[in-house]
């Protein structure tokens, strides 16, 4: 009975913490919060794919829900995704800090219940913090292929994290190179397959990319924009160290910006470092490639906050092809969390490796309770900023007041604002939903409106039928006419929003269907057929979908092969 509860002890914390963090999203409805947004059914479309709008930048996330939203309600979606990464976060951060609870539970913790992972959640970037969940895990296949040869789980963990181009650009750069580096057992072959695998399981967002009328673009005062920022007392340097310093304040939690939390971060890397040595030790090629990364995210997240507005860095961003990739740079910290997480419960064991058992375990589980006293705000969806709404009858009938029009035509959402505010919802910013709502592609305004050092900054979208409409509102044009050569039918008004300084021109169109909240309008006369279609991106994703499979099966049909079980904790 003893063996038993101390196996699934670390399995019991992290759901513990997870449960605890996530309570209020667990209630029945949706969590729609600034980029978090689920529907009930989510329709697949070509720009789910990558194609025939600006950069794939939630790609293939929104493929993928779109995929699971049918048999699985979204609602239901949503709350398993959220609540299966923290808790994969927790229990893979504990497996790779070693294999006592004592080095386990605080890691967990660590991990789990972090500024960073806080900072994502409240800004609703689910995709990225799935891949921040399996990054523990992919570093464990890594050390496991460089032990025994078999590269396939390491290859099918990077696929099935890269849901976006950051999450699959972390777990390549953290497995790939400790997979097949000086000293693994992977064969050569093996070598250039894991290599080859992992590019064309990230080939779903990097191809359409590639193929974007806009690859190349990418706006320069992003990088002021969404540049590390200091969100606490030891400026922007202190805030990315302790994982936080994200651009929005509004995802950041109210106790970040205290000296406690400060101490705190000084009190834990202070452990992480003294730990550093032994964690070394016990697993040399894996604390020091994470060291690596992790070093380098941290100098880049401190460097896009203190030199975000200098030419070089800019150019950096804007010339080099993908390095919008960098431009939040806060979000290549998330190395040296895990780096952090994994080695402070090494220091403590070694301050007390002297000490009587008793103190020992009590200074482990000061560490593992730590996080919630330097972050108690995280719990209970950030202290409910996190709640749940159902969406409005009526925006079931829209749908399907689109849905049965046999003819062709996209969709214009107005007002021309990338946010809504719903009394349904709080009045709560959220990205505006309706994109994936309807059953058709809807044009939205991707211009991201961003207040830095109390001025209202743009950052520039990437798709082009939006920046034409941009300029037709700035001028004043009539819309209907640009609308009928762009592909645009109809035109949905959400009438429950503030309407912007400019209001468009909409002569040329007529009211067809109206309830409260929402008016449709059909533009009148003929609709230019736009049908965007890429044979070679469509073929290439089921390519990557085969290829995921098929080393699915191979390393499950390889594991249950093998003779002996090989130790899969990290330190």
């Amino acid at each position: 009975m003893h063996l038993a509860w101390k196996r699934h002890a670390l399995l019991a914390w992290s759901c513990g913490l997870a449960l605890l963090v996530l309570a209020p999203v667990l209630s029945p409805g949706y969590v729609l919060h600034l980029d978090m947004v689920f529907v009930p059914q989510q329709s697949l479309l070509p720009w789910n794919l990558g194609i025939g709008g600006g950069l794939p930048r939630s790609v293939p996330q929104d493929a993928v829900v779109s995929l699971v939203a049918g048999p699985l309600p979204g609602q239901l979606l949503q709350k398993s995704i959220l609540l299966l990464t923290f808790i994969l976060a927790g229990v893979g951060a504990g497996r790779l800090a070693g294999r006592t609870l004592t080095l386990q539970l605080p890691a967990a913790a660590l991990y789990l219940w972090s500024a960073y992972a806080a900072s994502r959640l409240l800004m609703g970037h689910w995709g990225l913090l799935w891949a921040y969940a399996l990054l523990p895990w992919v570093i464990l296949a890594a050390t496991r292929a460089r032990r025994t040869g078999g590269w396939a789980w390491v290859a099918v963990l990077c696929g099935i994290g890269a849901l976006v181009p950051t999450g699959g650009v972390l777990l390549a750069v953290a497995a790939v190179p400790l997979a097949v580096g000086f000293g693994s057992a992977v064969s050569r072959a093996g070598r250039w397959l894991l290599t080859a695998s992992v590019i064309v399981l990230n080939a779903p967002w990097w191809l359409p990319a590639l193929r974007s009328p806009v690859a190349t673009v990418s706006d320069p005062v992003g990088l002021v924009v969404f540049g590390a920022r200091a969100d606490g007392p030891g400026g922007v340097l202190l805030s990315v160290v302790g994982g936080g310093g994200v651009w929005n304040s509004l995802a950041t939690l109210g106790s970040r910006t205290t000296w406690f939390a400060t101490f705190g971060v000084i009190v834990i890397v202070t452990l992480a470092a003294i730990g550093w040595r032994q964690a070394r030790q016990k697993a040399p090629a894996e604390v020091v490639w994470l060291t690596v990364l992790g070093v380098s995210g941290l100098v880049w997240a401190w460097l896009s906050g203190v030199a975000g507005g200098q030419g070089w860095a800019q150019s950096l961003v804007a010339s080099v092809p993908g390095g919008g990739l960098l431009r939040d740079g806060q979000k290549w910290t998330v190395f040296w969390i895990l780096l952090v997480a994994v080695c402070a419960p090494h220091g403590v064991a070694r301050l007390t490796r002297r000490a009587q058992r008793p103190l020992a375990v009590f200074m482990a589980g000061a560490l593992a309770i730590a996080p919630l006293a330097f972050l108690p705000d995280l719990a209970w969806g950030g202290l409910g900023r996190l709640q749940t709404s159902q969406y409005p009858a009526q925006w079931d009938d829209l749908r399907d007041q689109l849905a049965v029009d046999p003819r062709g035509g996209d969709v214009l959402s107005l007002p021309w604002a990338a946010f809504r505010r719903y009394a349904w919802n709080d009045d709560d910013i959220v990205l505006d939903p309706l994109p994936r709502y309807l059953s058709r592609t809807v044009v939205w305004n991707d211009r991201l409106p961003v207040t830095v050092s109390g001025e209202l900054v743009e950052v520039g979208g990437d798709d082009p039928r939006a920046a034409a409409i941009s300029g037709a509102i700035n001028e004043g044009r009539v819309l209907a006419p640009l609308l009928a050569d762009l592909g645009i039918r109809w035109i949905v008004v959400q009438t429950d929003q503030p309407l912007p300084a400019l209001n468009p021109d909409l002569s040329g169109t007529s009211a067809i269907w109206q309830q409260d909240g929402l008016i449709l309008r059909e533009v009148t006369g003929p609709i230019a057929e736009r049908e965007p279609r890429d044979a070679v991106v469509v073929a290439v994703d089921l390519l990557a979908l085969l290829l995921l499979v098929v080393l699915g099966w191979w390393a499950v049909v390889r594991e249950r092969s093998r003779p002996a079980k090989v130790p899969t904790s990290g330190l």
